[in-house]
């Protein structure tokens, strides 16, 4: 291993450990306190953005509770480990490469992951009568090509 990818693993190491660390601090005052942090969009809107619950999706991981994470939200156990799969292999590619450029298909996989979330954050605002609306049409759009 050459010295500017020591010197690359060196400084990413220590900025993951940071995160980390933030991390389980944050997680520790979560379940100590029951607080976390508000949701601004929530609180300036009245809506539930994408990310709303992912705290207690997080604390429900830390338990093992799979269906518990899901009910808080449900790109918890989606998109979150999938781009947690796409950060580290960048990650892992900077440290090798100096090179921070995102291939085609990793950009075309987070644009997807993109979609996917402002499209649940949509959907989790919508009525609970045009949910149910949706679900029947969409299966009958899906059958005839639309």
């Amino acid at each position: 291993m050459n010295s500017d990818v020591k010197l690359r693993l060196r400084a990413e190491s220590k900025i993951i450990a940071i995160l980390l660390l933030a991390g389980g601090i944050y997680a520790i005052w979560c379940k100590l306190t029951g607080l976390g942090i508000p949701c601004v969009f929530r609180l300036l809107l009245g809506l539930k953005c994408p990310g709303c619950g992912m705290t207690h999706a997080a604390v429900a991981m830390t338990h093992l509770d799979i269906a518990g994470a899901f009910s808080y939200n449900k790109l918890s156990l989606t998109v979150v480990p999938l781009l947690i799969v796409i950060l580290l292999i960048q990650e892992i590619r900077y440290i090798k490469t100096a090179s921070r450029k995102v291939p085609l298909p990793e950009a075309v996989l987070l644009a997807l992951l993109l979609i996917v979330t402002v499209g649940y954050g949509i959907a989790r605002n919508l009525p609970p009568e045009v949910l149910v609306r949706l679900s029947g049409i969409l299966p009958q759009a899906l059958r005839f090509g639309l």
